[in-house]
């Protein structure tokens, strides 16, 4: 609490103080719309609440981060859907638009490193597998584009097991 000039004997409580702030600099419209990051996980539930939170509200724009582009791709089909459950649950302003930016450290549990939640084994060719895909790279005469589509393979994981068995 915060005591006011004049008032010595009876104290302001703070929650009064901001409040008046609020209203007199006309912000409550930009206040409700960040009651969003409170009601989130209840709206969306657990399984979307654990890929994919609210970063961010840039005028009436929410961003979202979203643990990979699958689930960026899900929520965007989503969008207008989210958009209605949201501006549901406020009164004055609205949400105009939704916006979905990757972060891979969004779906992990606790205590997991970079590699994806499905990471086994078994997901990873064998050294046969990967003297496969490198015959069909053999057919490609552009090394810049070999180079590519091997480092693609490698961002998605098929030949990260045999790489790290390659260098052991």
């Amino acid at each position: 609490m915060i005591i006011l000039p004049g008032e010595m004997s009876k104290p302001t409580p703070i929650r009064t103080l901001l409040q008046s702030l609020i209203a007199t600099k006309g912000w409550e419209g930009r206040v409700e719309l960040h009651k969003v990051f409170e009601f989130w996980d209840d709206l969306v539930g657990p399984d979307i609440a654990r890929q994919a939170q609210p970063h961010v509200i840039r005028k009436t724009i929410l961003w979202v981060r979203v643990s990979d582009s699958v689930w960026m791709q899900q929520l965007h089909l989503l969008k207008v859907m989210l958009l209605e459950k949201l501006n549901s649950r406020l009164k004055k302003n609205k949400l105009t638009d939704l916006r979905f930016q990757i972060d891979a450290s969004l779906g992990r549990e606790e205590g997991e490193g970079a590699e994806p939640q499905d990471a086994s084994p078994a997901r990873f060719p064998s050294a046969e597998r990967k003297k496969e895909f490198e015959s069909l790279l053999a057919s490609i005469h552009d090394e810049e584009i070999k180079a590519a589509i091997r480092q693609c393979w490698l961002k998605t994981g098929h030949l990260r097991d045999v790489e790290e068995n390659d260098s052991h």
